[in-house]
Order: structure tokens, then C-alpha cells, then sequence
């Protein structure tokens, strides 16, 4: 199994975040500290996804909430206040509180989504949207104004080293942290969180057959493993 599926975040304490500050903003979320819709934007393999997915069951337990139908069949609801308002006062019965709504990559929605901001504006904070993005410019401007945007940048080598560690570790490879750090860095162009547990595949599969691990150089630039 590869191990970007075996090691998927399961919470968010498990992902690897760009920057200190962008973790803590989010655990502001987490706690309830802050309040507010979230716009998740940035490259491919940066955590988007993984956070929008797990933030709604930190905010409001195992018992959340979450819109299962996709956006665009959501967007198509004849009464699109009156579906999201019962779907609030429902979630309010249960006691989790808000209802959510995670919608990945809606810059790709085609339906009409004037109707998203009022609805939006009518349920308050008893919904909250969390959407994801590779291109903000293209979600709709009042949907944008509604939303706390947060940029997620591409993923430092360093700031994957640590998980791609434990990831390691517990397949039981032991590398130097120098040398485990020369290999990410030759991924860093990418910032793709795939891309390094592609890596961490590679480095895997070379110690199970027995062979050695690629030639690195601590003080050399970072060399091409496996393209």
C-alpha cells in the first residue's frame, strides 16, 4: 500500500502544514476560537483537502454533520434556504451544532451560485462552508467575501522531514535526518505532498530488495532519486 494512503492524516494534528502560523490559525477553528466560512486555496498536494475534510469532525466531534451531496446538487436545490435551513435545525437537534459544507475544487462548480452567498448570509452561524481551491479568482467574489481566505503554500522538504520520519520509522528505515532531507529536497520543486510520499515509496522499495540507498552529499546540491 502506498504510504500516502496508509499515513493519511486522520486528524489534524497528523498533517503537515506549510507554516506554524497557518496550523495555529486553523486549530483556531478547531477549538472554536475563531468563526467563520474558510477558503482554502493553493497548489495541488498541500493539505487543502485533508483539512477541509477532518476540520468539520474537530469543530464538532464524531457526530458532525457534513453535506454528503456534491456541490452542484446542491446548488440545484428548487429551495436551496429552506433545504440548508432544516439541514441547520437538524444538526442543531443532534447537539453538534453547525452543519457543514465541504466543497473541494469549487472553482470547477457549473451550477449557478448566486443562490450560495444569501443562503450563506441567512443561516449564520449555524452553517459553515469550507471550500477548496486551486484558483481563488474564480470563486464567485461575494462567495470570497464571505470566507476567511487562507493561502496553503507548497510544502518545504523541511517542514515534511519530521512526518516523513515517523512514516519511515515505522516501516522500519532508519536514515539520518541530513540524509532523509537531502532526498525531500529533491521533490521541493513540486511542494506536493504526494510527490515526497512518493519518495518515502521509492526509498521503501530499495530497502526491502536489499539495495542501497541513493548516493547524497550533505553538503552537495540535491541529486535526482527517481523521476
Amino acid at each position: 500500500m502506498k504510504v500516502a494512503i496508509k499515513y493519511a492524516p486522520t486528524n489534524l494534528s497528523e498533517i503537515v502544514y506549510p507554516s506554524i502560523a497557518i496550523e495555529r490559525r486553523i486549530m483556531g477553528y478547531a477549538s472554536g476560537a475563531l468563526e467563520n466560512n474558510i477558503l482554502l486555496y493553493g497548489s495541488n498536494g498541500t493539505g487543502k483537502t485533508s483539512i477541509a475534510n477532518l476540520l468539520p469532525y474537530a469543530i464538532s466531534g464524531a457526530d458532525a454533520q457534513v453535506e454528503d451531496k456534491d456541490y452542484d446538487k446542491v446548488l440545484d436545490q428548487k429551495d436551496i434556504k429552506a433545504y440548508l435551513r432544516s439541514a441547520c435545525q437538524t444538526s442543531k437537534l443532534y447537539g453538534v451544532g453547525k452543519f457543514f459544507m465541504v466543497f473541494n475544487e469549487f472553482d470547477n462548480a457549473k451550477a449557478n451560485v448566486s443562490k450560495l452567498w444569501t443562503t450563506m448570509d441567512a443561516c449564520d452561524d449555524s452553517l459553515m462552508v469550507i471550500i477548496t481551491t486551486n484558483e481563488p479568482m474564480k470563486v464567485h467574489k461575494s462567495i470570497r467575501s464571505r470566507c476567511d481566505i487562507i493561502e496553503m503554500p507548497a510544502l518545504k522538504a523541511s517542514a515534511v522531514l519530521a512526518r516523513a520520519q515517523q512514516i519511515l520509522s515505522a516501516e522500519g528505515l532508519a536514515l539520518p535526518n541530513a540524509q532523509v532531507l537531502h532526498y525531500l529536497k529533491t521533490r521541493e520543486h513540486w511542494g506536493d505532498w504526494r510527490k515526497y510520499m512518493a519518495l518515502l515509496d521509492e526509498l521503501l522499495f530499495l530497502n526491502s530488495q536489499g539495495m542501497p540507498m541513493p548516493a547524497w552529499s550533505q553538503s552537495a546540491p540535491a541529486l535526482s532519486v527517481v523521476q
